[in-house]
């Protein structure tokens, strides 16, 4: 007689099986496209070294960056209610992938900003399509678990970029970089056709609307007041999430004297907790229905993350700082994205999605920006303690508003 499996592989398998075709190949799209972007973690050194910019001008241009991520994410999905979220896919694939070459060529400033900022549009709608393509295949009790899926795609590809993106850049020069990243992402636009276009057409998501629900006039995101807070709400949260990627290793290195060595620890000990938790822990939260309770544990935890860095300097206290951050990230984070899809209606989905990751273009044009002048004139001190109250006013945020847009 088979002996049943201890509880914790039962959420294990119970996590990871399930999810339907169309969500595997989304997901090994997914990570073909952000390991296929290794030039992306050594822009600044390659305009810096490579190059010779100056520090300023290395920083507008990839400013560049930011700004065609928000004008790809509105038109990404906006496209994908016109043309079809698979559609859009493909060609943000396939044009990123041969601007990623053509930028090789680039050497002047102008001719940078151009190339990095339409390299970033087309490259960043792909964002948006994929959501909606999400919504077309899963239905709303399963987008947590599903967008928590990508997020691990999403982190195995990141994590596997910078590492070879590193030694090739040493090894064959940033001229290679350019091309393995813009042939993998055409690679990945020919996969992705060949297979998608085998799918049947239904949306998922409608399963459980009655007639009446599914002909309803769309409101657009504009217009819809508690979609609005919710993404000011994101926006507030997000502009905290991304000072751990620009702030803290800045301050973790000038400040306490940590090299670099030790901040990749850091990172690769984010990486790898996600890895572990992140897909039971939230198959387990939609299963029991806390949504709620999570969303605002994992943004009382973010809030928390920055304040060990008022005290003494230690290594133990880094490690409380990213084990806090780590757990509100899980908590948090994939179950955002998944009631901004779950808000957005049928007819609109892909505008929906659109402006949810427009807004977090915009803590990526912000976030370093404002941190970093705030830090400079003010100092990290104050900062930290002012990270926490805005991640709290998100927190006071949500809570108003979880009855509306959490079932």
């Amino acid at each position: 007689m088979n002996k049943p499996l201890p509880n914790i592989f039962a959420q294990y398998k119970a996590a990871y099986s399930g999810h339907p075709k169309e969500i595997w190949t989304l997901a090994i799209l997914t990570f073909i496209n952000r390991s296929g972007t290794m030039v992306l973690p050594f822009l600044t050194v390659y305009l810096t070294t490579v190059l010779e910019f100056s520090l300023k001008n290395a920083g507008i241009l990839a400013g560049a960056f930011g700004f065609g991520s928000f004008a790809g994410s509105y038109l990404g999905g906006r496209l994908s209610d016109r043309f079809g979220a698979n559609i859009v896919i493909i060609n943000s694939l396939f044009f990123s992938g041969v601007l990623f070459i053509l930028l090789q060529f680039a050497v002047t400033f102008y001719s940078l900003y151009f190339f990095i900022f339409i390299t970033a549009l087309f490259g960043e709608a792909y964002r948006p399509a994929v959501a909606a393509s999400v919504g077309d295949y899963v239905p709303k009790s399963k987008t947590g678990r599903t967008m928590s899926f990508l997020r691990l795609a999403i982190n195995l590809g990141m994590s596997a970029a910078p590492a070879f993106g590193g030694f090739l850049a040493i090894w064959l020069g940033y001229n290679y970089l350019f091309w393995i990243d813009g042939l993998t992402c055409i690679a990945g636009a020919v996969y992705f056709w060949n297979v998608s276009r085998k799918w049947e057409k239904r949306t998922a998501a409608a399963e459980n609307l009655s007639a009446p629900e599914r002909e309803k006039p769309a409101v657009p995101p504009q217009k819809n007041r508690h979609y609005l807070l919710f993404l000011f709400a994101t926006f507030l949260m997000g502009f905290g999430f991304i000072q751990w990627f620009h702030s803290v290793p800045v301050f973790i290195k000038t400040v306490w004297g940590f090299d670099e060595r030790y901040i990749g620890i850091l990172m690769a000990t984010n990486s790898i907790l996600i890895s572990l938790i992140e897909m039971p822990a939230i198959h387990t939260i939609e299963r029991a229905k806390k949504i709620k309770a999570s969303v605002l544990a994992g943004l009382i935890l973010l809030g928390l993350s920055f304040l060990p860095f008022l005290l003494p300097k230690a290594l133990l206290f880094c490690f409380v700082a990213v084990l806090l951050f780590t757990l509100g990230e899980i908590f948090f984070l994939p179950l955002n994205t998944s009631i901004a899809l779950n808000m957005s209606p049928l007819a609109k989905r892909g505008e929906y999605m659109s402006w949810y990751w427009m807004t977090w273009s915009l803590t990526n044009i912000a976030g370093p920006t404002i941190g970093l002048a705030f830090v400079d004139e003010f100092g990290f001190s104050i900062f930290w303690v002012c990270l926490s109250i805005l991640v709290g006013l998100s927190l006071l945020l949500n809570l108003s508003l979880a009855d509306r847009i959490i079932p």
